[in-house]
């Protein structure tokens, strides 16, 4: 049974990758992943459920990727550019994340306030946390930083602002804009690392 679930979870992952969240009927839905109505009910509540599964099914692709390409980090500040090319990986390959926070999304409010979301939210401030832990360890980043604050801070602004697209809010003939990795990385660098 579990894995005729999680076989379902992948199907509605691509689904949902395909046709949003908003644009996708539950039958329609149902009908694509090849199961009755009785056994999406026994597996899930409602659409909304099955979403928050493809959410947590989706995130530990980056989990996984993140982890894979950290092993060989030799320092905080290689594994904070790692984490960051990581999430932007992540957002282009599984856009339902970015999806989220377009602009009159009615699920963003729905999602934020679920256990799960909740969860996710502290396994990457988690990461952040021990990235800047290493980085005292090190020597490189700034003694007098509050790890706590500044992990927040800093998984913040990388999450949202590259969660964000900025060319919803640019104007209809303005330029396109593009959020540079690069110079994320290094802001955020020049704001951590002990100055000589």
């Amino acid at each position: 049974m579990e894995e005729k679930k999680e076989r379902t979870i992948e199907k509605a992952r691509d689904y949902f990758h395909k046709y949003w969240y908003r644009k996708t009927s539950l039958s329609d839905l149902i009908n694509e992943i090849g199961i009755s109505k009785p056994t999406f009910y026994n597996y899930f509540k409602n659409k909304e459920e099955l979403f928050k599964m493809v959410m947590v099914n989706t995130y530990n692709e980056f989990q996984y990727e993140f982890n894979q390409r950290a092993r060989k980090s030799t320092s905080a500040m290689e594994k904070l550019d790692i984490f960051v090319r990581t999430y932007s990986w992540f957002l282009d390959t599984y856009p339902l994340y970015r999806d989220l926070y377009k602009p009159g999304n009615d699920l963003l409010p729905r999602w934020l306030k679920s256990r799960i979301s909740k969860d996710l939210f502290a396994e990457g401030l988690a990461i952040i946390r021990s990235i800047i832990e290493q980085g005292l360890e090190e020597g490189i980043f700034r003694r007098n930083l509050d790890i706590t604050a500044s992990s927040l801070m800093i998984y913040q602004l990388i999450t949202l602002l590259l969660s964000n697209d900025p060319n919803d809010f640019r104007k209809s003939n303005g330029p396109e804009y593009k959020i540079d990795i690069d110079t994320l990385i290094k802001m955020l660098g020049e704001g951590l690392i002990v100055k000589e």
